[in-house]
């Protein structure tokens, strides 16, 4: 029997590639937890993208209301209200954990001003985290890129428990399980989300991961992927450079896959299966040489159209009480959002794109 829940937990991996989840189908890269979680979950089918990239599709989930019909890129609007503001009225505990950079540039800058708390792990790509580098990264190819901020921060993790994303993985099983159970006790509902920049780039990992899927490959590893279009063609990058920007890719995603254990593991130690909504989403997916309509390589996210690997992405959603399923109900991200609100009956003021999927989810239709 399905329960009402009284807490949501949503957990967005950036740049999830749908097609390389052993959930749906994937054999390419391991992910047993993500497939841990789909083992309790309502795997959607039918699940797209609608505003891209990073902030315009937390801008649908956070706010609920389109981005791309009139803006590429940009922070909350002064007509607007994060869901976290409507959540506030009805006295919901929000927490945000993440390593996201984008969410504190310009562009981003107000979208965690809102939560009750806020938890930032530093060093992740773009991040301005430290002012020097440590020689003792000695950075990789960037396909032009140049020195970046993550050519500073890099050489500060020190073990993989250091990298960002693990260090969000563990920020997040800690407060699942030491600062939720307070919470419940209280009798105070919440809401936590989880924004991880992994799998996005660098695919930089430690050498368990980096080697998993091509132990062959000498010399630095590919990290940095190009935004490109025909770049084998153009000579961008080589056939074989190319089998290794997508071992590095997996390597990151099994790693993430692998940390996002400890997250389960806490929700299991907590019983909150019992009352929480767990949700595992992404914004898009990533090009990793995928071929587009004329036939040629696509690789990172190139201003072209949103062709499947890209705009088809996962939903998985487990509800307290309801039995792992799939659904093939055409969904997109503002649905999240609608979703939230639905949850914890609030009202929102703005205009918002998204449906409710508790429906959908608690078997009333």
């Amino acid at each position: 029997m399905n329960t009402a829940p009284k807490n949501v937990v949503v957990l967005l991996l950036d740049s999830l590639n749908r097609h390389e989840m052993g959930a749906y189908g994937g054999t390419n890269f391991d992910t047993p937890n993500l497939d841990r979680l789909a083992a309790r979950s309502v795997r959607f089918t039918n699940h797209h993208t609608g505003s891209l990239p990073c902030i315009p599709a937390r801008h649908d989930i956070l706010v609920g209301a389109w981005d791309f019909l009139w803006k590429p890129w940009g922070s909350i609007e002064l007509w607007e209200e994060p869901i976290t503001s409507s959540l506030r009225r009805e006295g919901v505990i929000t927490q945000l954990i993440t390593d996201h950079p984008h969410l504190f540039e310009v562009g981003g800058e107000n979208y965690h001003t809102d939560f009750t708390a806020w938890d930032y792990e530093r060093g992740h790509e773009s991040d301005a985290w430290k002012s020097r580098p440590d020689d003792s990264w000695l950075g990789a190819p960037s396909f032009g890129r140049g020195h970046t901020h993550y050519d500073n921060s890099r050489g500060f993790f020190r073990g993989e428990e250091d990298f960002p994303g693990p260090r969000t993985m563990q920020a997040t099983a800690r407060w699942l399980a030491e600062d939720a159970p307070i919470h419940r006790a209280k009798g105070e509902r919440f809401f936590l989300f989880v924004d991880e920049f992994d799998p996005h780039e660098p695919f930089d990992t430690p050498d368990r991961w980096a080697d998993r899927y091509d132990d062959s490959w000498e010399g630095p590893h590919l990290v940095w992927p190009p935004y490109a279009v025909d770049a084998i063609k153009e000579g961008i990058m080589t056939e074989r450079d190319a089998r290794q920007v997508r071992a590095q890719y997996g390597g990151k995603l099994s790693m993430i896959d692998h940390w996002l254990g400890k997250v389960l593991d806490s929700l299991d130690a907590t019983n909150a299966w019992d009352d929480t909504v767990v949700v595992l989403c992404t914004d898009h997916g990533h090009y990793l040489g995928d071929t587009d309509v004329y036939g040629r390589d696509v690789w990172g996210k190139p201003g072209i159209p949103v062709y499947k690997p890209l705009g088809h992405i996962p939903l998985m959603i487990s509800w307290p009480g309801v039995a792992p399923t799939t659904n093939d109900a055409l969904t997109t991200s503002t649905d999240i959002h609608a979703t939230i609100a639905d949850i914890f009956d609030a009202s929102i003021k703005h205009t918002a794109h998204g449906s409710s999927l508790v429906p959908l989810l608690s078997g009333a239709t």
